[in-house]
């Protein structure tokens, strides 16, 4: 077998030269062809400036702080979003675009308050808990640090739970990958995701341990938030399916009520109130297609619902992809040998997660038919680091994974690509070393070869998630890489591109 990643010389083609196959001669065409030179490839358009993408970033962030609900999911802010991204598509001179509606229930949080010895203690609701009466709930507070002793019986109490954040050390993600890009040498020296992360190392389990031995509510302490907030509203890595009341309060709120608490020679009662509703709306997925001269169709996605402004998650991989469906909207349609789709699914922010990618592959079966590629892209962030008096920007790149099929010609595609564009601070995991996060989860876990280009900023569920947190300088960066694999599978078979040979 000839090894895809080798430089094909003209001395291999001669007559009597002997390969095993025309198909292993051919893939190292496809992975060595760069090696000939660029005068070998058609002539391209120009793609989208980083200020243009910055600039659809900007423009979904805008509309979003117009609605009190932001962009979550069903809500005003959602379908305006919508709107906005289906008349850019039109805009670019796409004439297939659909919207395709779907109906689902939220819970909306109308009212939040903690009361301690008869003072208000600042509080967020924490996403997913149950409702209490409109009078709320008075119960003693139990202080029960970072976990939870399953033999303790917290009958009648509300828990007063530390909730701790986890990071990954640089070093140990690269020991991990097949490929890291890191010409700056910032990444072993780091984190991925700074001190916090985006996802509690020690949640929400505990919340369904307290509820199990009778708590009534429970209060979180966002202990490794340095900035102090409590605005914290996650995807379902994070949120709880409803037992009892909930809410969340900052670090530094919270370390003041462990003191009280740990200190306190008689029962310390407060009184909790989360009000709100179980509202039925719509959402819907957006679909631009742009036929190739074969059915076998590559599947780009990204999802457009956020918690807040969501200027990382998701108005950064929205512009990615308006970036892409630009660029390949410019190509004559006998130059695109498959089929492109370009998708932004709502309620990424759901159970069913991506639930909005999930829909779609369930309401179109006849694209799943002819998948042969899924891409997803999501947050092109900066690194911050926070301080009690807020964030600094680090001038780095938060670091980023990209999630590679387990296929020589994508994987050695993914490496001359990112290169090329020098999409640094980056790293392509082993197969099946960490759980493939991202809008391509879906598409994934059915069998389909799937990139996932995601990383995980420790304000990414925060109300800090703002513009000031996207990387602008790094969009050209990150379509370019993705124009370099989605050309590079482009002139493959559907069939070389599911083989597993990594």
């Amino acid at each position: 077998m000839v090894d895809p990643g080798t430089r094909l010389h003209l001395a291999d083609l001669v007559p009597g030269h002997t390969v095993r196959s025309w198909r292993a001669l051919l893939a190292t065409i496809c992975v060595a062809m760069p090696a000939f030179g660029a005068g070998i490839e058609r002539s391209k358009p120009h793609q989208a400036t980083n200020e243009e993408m910055f600039g659809w970033a900007t423009e979904v962030v805008r509309i979003t702080e117009r609605h009190p609900q932001m962009r979550r999911m069903g809500t005003p802010g959602d379908a305006e979003v919508r709107s906005y991204i289906a008349k850019k598509l039109r805009s670019f001179g796409i004439e297939d675009v659909e919207e395709q509606p779907y109906d689902l229930s939220y819970r909306h949080y109308e009212r939040w308050q903690l009361v301690v010895d008869g003072e208000e203690v600042p509080c967020f609701f924490m996403r997913g808990a149950g409702y209490s009466a409109r009078t709320g709930i008075e119960a003693p507070l139990t202080f029960v640090g970072e976990t939870i002793d399953r033999d303790a019986d917290f009958t009648g109490q509300i828990v007063v739970f530390e909730m701790r954040g986890q990071a990954i050390p640089g070093k140990v993600a690269a020991s991990l990958s097949d490929f890291v890009y890191d010409p700056n040498g910032t990444l072993a020296k780091g984190t991925f995701g700074g001190k916090a992360g985006p996802i509690p190392a020690n949640f929400p389990v505990s919340y369904y341990l307290a509820a199990d031995q009778g708590a009534v509510g429970m209060i979180a302490i966002l202990k490794d938030y340095d900035t102090g907030t409590d605005r914290f509203y996650s995807d379902p890595s994070a949120m709880v399916q409803t037992r009892v009341p909930g809410l969340l309060v900052g670090r530094y709120v919270g370390e003041q009520l462990a003191l009280k608490l740990k200190n306190a020679t008689e029962p310390v009662t407060a009184r909790l109130v989360l009000e709100g509703e179980v509202r039925n709306s719509t959402s819907a997925n957006i679909v631009a297609t742009l036929p190739g001269q074969k059915p076998e169709t590559v599947l780009v996605n990204t999802h457009h619902d956020a918690g807040w402004v969501g200027g990382v998650q998701d108005a950064s991989g929205i512009a990615s992809v308006l970036g892409l469906a630009q660029y390949y909207a410019k190509i004559p349609s006998n130059f695109r040998q498959k089929t492109l789709l370009f998708v932004f699914d709502g309620s990424h922010y759901d159970w069913n997660y991506p639930m909005g990618a999930n829909i779609f592959a369930d309401a179109n079966p006849d694209v799943m038919n002819e998948l042969v590629l899924a891409i997803g892209i999501e947050h092109v962030a900066k690194k911050f680091r926070a301080t009690r008096e807020g964030y600094v920007d680090t001038g780095e790149i938060e670091p980023r994974i990209l999630f590679t099929p387990p296929n020589r010609i994508l994987f050695e595609a993914a490496k001359r690509s990112i290169v090329a564009n020098d999409l640094h601070d980056v790293v392509v995991p082993k197969p099946g070393a960490f759980t493939l996060f991202g809008e391509t989860q879906g598409f994934f876990l059915r069998g389909f070869p799937s990139f996932s280009y995601i990383s995980g900023p420790e304000y990414l569920f925060l109300a800090d998630d703002t513009l000031d947190k996207v990387a602008k300088e790094e969009f050209e960066a990150v379509v370019g890489t993705f124009i370099g694999i989605i050309d590079a599978a482009m002139y493959v078979p559907g069939a070389w591109l599911q083989r597993i040979d990594r």
